[in-house]
């Protein structure tokens, strides 16, 4: 961002543009969304788009943040609740809090999977992609029967989760995908890798 808003009304406005851009790109998609399009929706000057973003991968950027953000929260919430309960469940939790929102919402998703590759340097990318393993490695360490090695499983285990969801969303689009069919083999397969596991003595 240009600057950040910190007047109620520049956050108002801010937010504004963020919501009409997500609009705008379930309508015509990333290559067709315009500046023009995005204000027109939200209701506010062009002017008041240049104050904040530099341009429309700036905005886009900022999209793909805050909704990979707010997914990480509900997964660190669902850890703290799953904390001291069997590593079966802390699995079946984390999938839950991780995976189900994003299929609930797969047509957005597989725009923001889309775009997170043409707006993300690789090494936000990275960035982001070891803060969701040590969210899984927090996760298992706190499970009443923890694997004997955390980080190595929360790589695996992250990997499984964020690969096919959002490989299943670019290479087939949401319409392609069968949400709940997903998160059952998801499952399947990640109980399955978590019960091989050895456990810590």
């Amino acid at each position: 961002m240009r600057r950040r808003p910190r007047q109620s009304r520049a956050r108002a406005s801010s937010q504004a543009l963020q919501e009409a851009f997500v609009r705008v790109l379930l309508d015509v998609s990333w290559e067709k969304t315009t500046v023009r399009e995005v204000v027109a929706v939200a209701g506010v000057g062009v002017g008041t788009f240049y104050e904040y973003f530099g341009n429309m991968q700036a905005l886009a950027a900022l999209v793909v943040h805050q909704h990979v953000k707010a997914l990480a929260q509900q997964a660190r919430a669902a850890a703290r609740r799953s904390a001291g309960l069997p590593l079966a469940q802390v699995v079946a939790v984390q999938l839950e809090a991780q995976a189900a929102p994003v299929l609930e919402h797969a047509a957005l998703w597989a725009q923001l999977f889309a775009l997170e590759r043409q707006v993300s340097t690789r090494e936000a990318f990275a960035r982001q992609y070891e803060a969701w393993v040590e969210l899984w490695r927090a996760a298992l360490a706190a499970a009443a029967d923890p694997p004997q090695h955390p980080a190595v499983a929360a790589r695996m285990l992250h990997t499984m989760t964020y690969g096919s969801v959002s490989q299943a969303l670019l290479s087939r689009g949401a319409a392609g995908v069968e949400g709940p069919g997903l998160m059952a083999e998801l499952q399947r397969a990640a109980q399955a890798y978590a019960a091989a596991l050895p456990r810590r003595l």
